[in-house]
């Protein structure tokens, strides 16, 4: 056999991207499966500008290694994203090409990569309530526990829902439905989901990554080459759906925030357009209780701050237990509770 002139390119092994990506997610494989589980420094992913980049250039890399045959994507602990690192914001602030950067490439890629990259098979796999939940429901099928409830929070803290969650709650619940929990911020349950067409499967707390990797596996059982292509056709009313109207969500969003920032309106709860830094003063609330489950209105949004307030109060007291990992550590000095 002849030898070419050139040969392949050498492209990032696991070993490698493995080590790139340690803070936000820790990636294991086993025999061509898979499991990318999202955390901040082997903790629960804290929401910032770093993970939010960071998640999108990890699907691309994915992509590049053909080890990787079937790929699992869950969150560390029992819940899905809650916290935000309150010092993760600051490049944002910096206008016009770090924000820029930030808001027009991060925000579409954290989306599309997932989609457009990822050309094997993708299972989502929740493992309870949290936020930030667009990759887990961009992949080709996905499982979620009894107790995970999910929301669009954006337009309770005065901010355009454009970053995607909006656009595929429209797409899995339809466009009444969709636009509710979007213009709202209701949160829906795992039973709202099931039966919207959200999710795939609901399983019973701490089974839900079992589960995915019990189908990653049945799914091994075929042929490479045919599950691949199964997976085109799981992902093409996505790709359709994306190409129609993912940018312009996005970007809908960009401009109402730089209209708030142009006016002096972006900063904390009582702000016009709520900082994302301030994200987890209320987070830890919103999903240990039931409120937000309820229909809202303009009454409990002005009072969800003073609620988490009182609600923290009594979790310092001992009164009762905060069922999700807090950090206080990295928070502004003025960053009180």
């Amino acid at each position: 056999m002849s030898k070419p002139m050139a040969d392949y390119v050498k492209l990032p092994q696991l070993d490698e991207y493995k080590e790139w990506f340690k803070d936000f997610a820790d990636l294991k494989r086993e025999n061509g499966i898979l499991q990318v589980t999202w955390m901040t420094k082997k903790g629960p992913m804290h929401h910032s500008g770093m993970s939010h980049r960071a998640m999108s250039q990890l699907t691309r890399v994915l992509s590049l290694d053909y080890k990787n045959e079937i790929i699992i994507f869950t969150h560390v602990g029992d819940n899905w994203m809650i916290e935000s690192d309150a010092h993760g914001w600051d490049t944002y602030a910096k206008l016009p090409t770090e924000r820029f950067q930030h808001q027009y490439f991060d925000d579409t890629n954290l989306i599309k990569n997932m989609v457009f990259d990822l050309d094997v098979p993708t299972i989502g796999a929740i493992p309870g309530p949290g936020f930030h939940w667009d990759s887990a429901m961009l992949c080709d099928i996905t499982i979620c526990t009894e107790d995970t409830k999910l929301e669009v929070p954006h337009a309770q803290g005065g901010l355009v829902p454009g970053d995607g969650m909006g656009l595929l709650c429209q797409h899995y619940f339809g466009t009444k439905k969709g636009n509710y929990y979007m213009m709202t911020t209701r949160q829906f349950t795992a039973k709202d989901m099931l039966d919207g067409g959200m999710v795939s499967e609901v399983v019973p707390k701490g089974k839900a990554l079992e589960r995915a990797w019990e189908i990653a596996r049945m799914w091994k059982t075929m042929s490479y080459e045919n599950r691949t292509i199964m997976s085109n056709l799981a992902k093409r009313p996505l790709k359709k759906l994306l190409v129609e109207d993912l940018k312009l969500h996005t970007v809908s969003e960009q401009y109402g925030s730089l209209l708030r920032i142009a006016a002096g309106e972006l900063g904390d709860e009582n702000s016009a357009q709520q900082d994302e830094k301030y994200i987890s003063r209320v987070n830890d609330w919103r999903y240990a209780t039931h409120d937000m489950e309820k229909p809202q209105t303009a009454d409990s949004w002005r009072k969800m701050p003073a609620s988490a307030k009182e609600w923290f109060k009594k979790v310092e007291a001992g009164e009762i237990k905060n069922p999700y990992t807090f950090e206080h550590s990295n928070e502004p000095k003025d960053y009180t509770v």
